[in-house]
C-alpha cells in the first residue's frame, strides 16, 4: 500500500493591491509591480502550467496550460485553506513519491512568494538544490518525466512540512479501498482521497495492485476516488459520507460510472473548459474538490453510498464554450457560452443536457483597449446556492473586441473577469491590467449589453475598507485605475507609493499600493498621498496622484476614512477616443467613501492640461435638472491628450486633489503601443513548412530550420475534431543552426487538419505553419 503525504492544515492569506484589510497586519505593504483583480496572483507550476488565483474568501483558479499541454486535465481541490492544482501527468509521479505534492499547493507557493514576482522555482533534485528559471519549467518537466529523479520543494520553512496525524492516533479502524477499472480488473492508475470531516485526516490511498488500506481514527469522512483507464477515460466516484465506526472495505468500481455530456445546439460551438466540482460542508468547514478538462468526451462520474442533507453538499458542473478557430485556442471567438448545473446533497451519476439559446441570457459585450496591439482575455465564473465555481478559463481576444456571451439562468449568478495582457520577460502573458465584476443573475431570454476597459481610468471607492482607522492603526489602499463601468481593477505600474502625514509630519510610507501605519493617539490633521506611474506600460491614465486631507481621532473600532474620488464618464469609442466635435462632454461624479462621514460637496473645480501638466486651465462645471454634473472641455488643436485635475472640498473640511495625466487621447487615433520590448528568443525561430503530402501520397511532410544558438523543438500536429484538441503526432529536436524534417503516414481514409509548430529553446514562444486540411 502506498500512502502519500498529508495536506497542510495552515491557512494562507492572499494579498493584493485591491484594498487594505479591515484589520491590517504589520508589513503588509504591496509591491508596485503586482496587478490584481480582487487579490489576484499567478503561480507557475513545476510543469510550466500557470494558475491564476483571484477572489477573496473563496478564491477561484483558472489554468493556463503551457505550450504543447493544451489537452491536459487538472484535479483541483481546496481543503483547510490550501488550493491544490494537480495536472493528470503528475499524478503517478506524486503517488510514487518522485514529485513532492506540495509543488502543486498553490497557496503554499504564494505564501513562499513563488508567484508572479518570482523568476525561478527552488527545487531539490535527487537531494541537490537546484533553481529552475520559470521560463524553463515546461522543458524541465518534460525532461524529468523520462528519468527516475526525485524532486522536492526547496526553501526550508517556506513550505509547511507534510505530517501524518492519523499515524499518531490511538484507537483506529481499517479502511480498505479496492479500485476496479472499466474492464473489472484491478486499476493501477487510481487513487482515493480520504477527507476527514470531523477528524484532521487528509490522505491519498493507492497501490499498484488496485487495493490500498490504512488505519484511521473513527470519524466521518468523504471519499473521492479517481480511476483513469487504458483509454484515458477519467472516472470520478464520490462517497459523500463514510461513518467509519468499524473496519470497512470499499470498492470504487469504474463500471458504476456514467458519461458526463453537454451539447450546445449552436453549430460550431465546442467546449473550451469543463469542470466537475464539489463543495462539501461540515460544521464551519468547507471542502472543495474539482476536476478540470477541455472536453466532455472522456469524463465519467458516479455517487457511491447515500446522499446527505442538501445543505451539507452541492456538486456543480460548469463549462465554457466557443469557436476553437484554426489554431484550436478559441482566440477571437465571436461568441461564448457559460453553463452551470448543480446537484444538492450528492454527486452526479453521469449527466446529460442539451442547451438552446432560448433558455439562456444574451450579453453583447464590448472590450475597449488602452494600448494598441494588445491581447485581452475574458471569462465568467458561476455561482449557485451552495456552490461557487473555483476554476474556469479565460478566452483570448485581439483588442478591441466585441463578443456575444450566452449565460445560464435559473438560480445561477455570474461574475465577469477581464484582463489586458502583455508579454513578460520570460515569454509568458502577463496581466497589465485586470478587472472584475460583482455577481449578478440573468433571466432566460434577457438581452443586455456591457462594456469593459473604458476610459477615464480613475480611483474608485466601492467598499468601506479601502482606507480606515482602528484605534491608532491607519491604512489606505485605494484602487486607482477603475474603468467607467465600475469594474474593480488593478494595474501593473513602474512605481507606486503611499505616504501618510500627521500634522505635516511623515508618519508612514510604502513603496506600493497599500499602506499600514501606527499613528500617535488623539485628534490631528492627516494627509494621504497616493501616486502611481505606469508610463512604460500605458498611454492612458499613466500617472495618477490623489491627495486627501482630513481630521481623525482615535477610534474604538474600525471606521472608514472620510475620502472622496472624482470619476469621469465621457463617450468613447473602442479605442478610448472621446466621441464628439469641437467640445468634449465630460460627465462626472464626486463619490464619497462608503460609510464615512464626509459631509456635502462645498466646492468642485475641474482643470485641464494639454501640455503634460506644464499649465492648467479651469473649465466650467454645470449641473443639469437631474442634479448630474458635467464639464465641457474644448478639443485642443494639435495636442494629443488631455490631463485632468479635480479639486474638492466638503462641508466638514475634507479635501481632495486628484490628478490624472493623459486621461484621454484627443488625436482620434488608437493609443500607441509602449516602446518595443527587448529582443526575445522568438526572433530566432521561423514558421515551419506547411504540411503537405509526399509525391507518392503515402506520407505527410514538413520541415523547419533553427536559427537559434541552442536546440529547438519541432512538432507536426493533427487536430482531433471529436475532442476539440490539437495533438502532436511527431516530435523532433532541431540542433542549433540545423534543419529537421517531420513525416507521418498518410493512411486510412478521410480528411484531417494539420499544422507544424517550432518552439524556441525554452518552449515559451512558438511559430506555427499555416493550417491545412489533407485527405488520405
Amino acid at each position: 500500500m502506498i500512502r502519500t503525504g498529508l495536506i497542510g492544515l495552515v491557512t494562507a492569506a492572499l494579498l493584493g493591491i485591491g484594498a487594505a484589510p479591515a484589520a491590517p497586519a504589520n508589513g503588509a505593504d504591496q509591491k508596485s509591480d503586482r496587478v490584481t483583480d480582487d487579490h489576484a496572483r499567478t503561480v507557475t507550476l513545476i510543469t510550466g502550467d500557470r494558475v491564476r488565483v483571484s477572489g477573496a474568501g473563496k478564491p477561484r483558479a483558472d489554468v493556463e496550460r503551457a505550450a504543447g499541454r493544451e489537452g491536459v486535465r487538472f484535479s483541483s481541490y481546496r481543503i483547510d485553506g490550501h488550493q491544490y492544482v494537480v495536472p493528470e501527468d503528475a499524478r503517478h509521479l506524486v503517488r510514487e513519491g518522485r514529485v513532492d505534492r506540495r509543488l502543486f499547493d498553490v497557496t503554499a507557493l504564494m505564501k513562499a512568494e513563488h508567484d508572479d514576482r518570482a523568476t525561478e522555482l527552488p527545487l531539490t533534485v535527487d537531494g541537490t538544490e537546484r533553481r529552475v528559471p520559470t521560463a524553463k519549467l515546461a522543458s524541465f518537466w518534460k525532461s524529468l518525466r523520462g528519468t527516475d529523479s526525485t524532486v522536492g520543494a526547496a526553501g526550508g520553512g517556506d513550505f509547511e512540512a507534510d505530517s501524518s496525524p492519523s499515524a499518531r492516533m490511538g484507537v483506529t479502524r481499517a479502511l480498505t479501498v479496492r479500485h476496479l477499472g472499466r474492464d473489472g480488473a484491478p486499476a493501477a492508475d487510481a487513487e482515493t482521497m480520504v477527507i476527514g470531516l470531523n477528524v484532521p485526516v487528509r490522505e491519498f490511498l493507492h497501490d499498484e495492485d488496485g487495493t490500498a488500506d490504512l488505519r484511521l481514527p473513527p470519524g466521518r469522512y468523504m471519499l473521492v476516488s479517481d480511476i483513469v483507464d487504458r483509454n484515458a477515460d477519467w472516472h470520478r466516484i464520490v462517497r459523500p459520507l463514510l461513518d467509519l465506526t468499524r473496519d470497512t472495505r470499499i470498492t470504487a468500481d469504474a463500471r458504476t460510472t456514467e458519461p458526463v455530456t453537454t451539447t450546445v445546439a449552436r453549430k460550431g460551438a465546442r467546449p473550451a473548459a469543463v469542470d466537475v466540482g464539489i463543495e462539501r460542508r461540515f460544521g464551519d468547514s468547507v471542502f472543495s474538490v474539482s476536476l478540470g478538462s477541455t472536453t466532455f468526451g472522456r469524463l465519467y462520474t458516479a455517487q457511491q453510498g447515500p446522499s446527505v442533507a442538501d445543505g451539507e453538499m452541492t456538486s456543480g458542473l460548469s463549462s465554457t464554450w466557443g469557436v476553437p478557430g484554426p489554431a484550436g485556442d478559441f482566440k477571437n471567438t465571436p461568441y461564448s457560452y457559460h453553463l452551470l448545473n448543480t446537484k444538492h446533497g450528492g454527486f452526479f451519476t453521469g449527466f446529460a443536457r442539451t442547451v438552446h439559446d432560448a433558455e439562456l441570457a444574451r450579453v453583447d459585450a464590448a472590450h475597449n483597449t488602452q494600448t494598441a496591439e494588445r491581447r485581452g482575455v475574458k471569462g465568467f465564473f458561476g455561482m449557485a446556492p451552495g456552490f461557487a465555481a473555483v476554476s474556469g478559463t479565460m478566452l483570448p481576444f485581439d483588442l478591441p473586441a466585441r463578443v456575444t456571451h450566452y449565460l445560464d439562468t435559473r438560480d445561477t449568478q455570474w461574475s465577469g473577469a477581464f484582463g489586458e495582457q502583455i508579454t513578460g520577460a520570460d515569454g509568458f502573458p502577463v496581466y497589465a491590467t485586470a478587472m472584475g465584476s460583482d455577481y449578478r443573475a440573468y433571466r432566460a431570454g434577457e438581452r443586455t449589453t456591457e462594456r469593459w476597459n473604458a476610459a477615464v481610468f480613475a480611483p474608485f471607492l466601492f467598499r468601506p475598507d479601502h482606507a480606515g482607522r482602528d484605534g491608532d492603526r491607519m491604512w489606505a489602499g485605494v484602487p486607482l485605475f477603475t474603468d467607467q463601468d465600475d469594474h474593480r481593477a488593478g494595474s501593473l505600474t513602474d512605481s507606486a507609493s503611499v505616504k501618510l502625514y500627521r500634522d505635516g509630519k511623515l508618519v508612514g510610507e510604502s513603496d506600493g499600493g497599500q499602506l499600514n501605519a501606527q499613528v500617535p493617539p488623539g485628534k490631528a490633521g492627516f494627509r494621504i498621498e497616493s501616486t502611481a506611474d505606469r508610463r512604460s506600460l500605458f498611454r492612458l491614465s499613466n500617472q495618477v496622484k490623489s491627495v486627501w486631507t482630513f481630521t481623525s481621532d482615535t477610534t474604538g473600532e474600525a471606521a472608514p476614512l472620510p475620502l472622496w474620488v472624482v470619476r469621469y464618464f465621457p463617450r468613447v469609442d473602442l479605442y478610448n477616443n472621446p466621441v464628439g466635435g469641437k467640445n468634449i462632454a465630460l460627465p462626472l461624479s464626486a463619490e464619497p467613501h462608503p460609510g464615512a462621514g464626509t459631509g456635502q460637496v462645498s466646492t468642485l473645480r475641474i482643470s485641464v492640461s494639454t501640455d503634460q501638466g506644464d499649465s492648467w486651465r479651469q473649465v466650467p462645471v454645470v449641473r443639469d435638472k437631474a442634479g448630474k454634473s458635467r464639464a465641457m472641455v474644448p478639443r485642443p488643436s494639435g495636442a494629443k491628450s488631455i490631463s485632468l485635475r479635480a479639486q474638492l472640498t466638503d462641508s466638514r473640511g475634507n479635501t481632495l486633489e486628484q490628478t490624472t495625466m493623459n486621461a484621454l487621447r484627443t488625436d482620434r487615433t488608437a493609443p500607441p503601443a509602449p516602446p518595443a520590448p527587448p529582443t526575445s528568443p522568438r526572433e530566432c525561430i521561423s514558421a515551419p513548412e506547411t504540411p503537405h503530402k509526399s509525391s507518392s501520397g503515402f506520407r505527410i511532410l514538413s520541415s523547419a530550420r533553427n536559427a537559434c544558438g541552442t536546440p529547438t523543438t519541432f512538432w507536426l500536429m493533427r487536430y482531433d475534431a471529436g475532442r476539440s484538441e490539437w495533438h502532436s503526432v511527431t516530435e523532433n529536436v532541431i540542433p542549433a543552426g540545423g534543419t529537421a524534417s517531420a513525416e507521418w503516414l498518410c493512411k486510412g481514409s478521410g480528411t484531417h487538419t494539420y499544422r507544424a509548430v517550432q518552439f524556441d529553446p525554452n518552449m515559451m514562444f512558438n511559430k506555427p505553419s499555416p493550417v491545412v486540411s489533407i485527405t488520405c
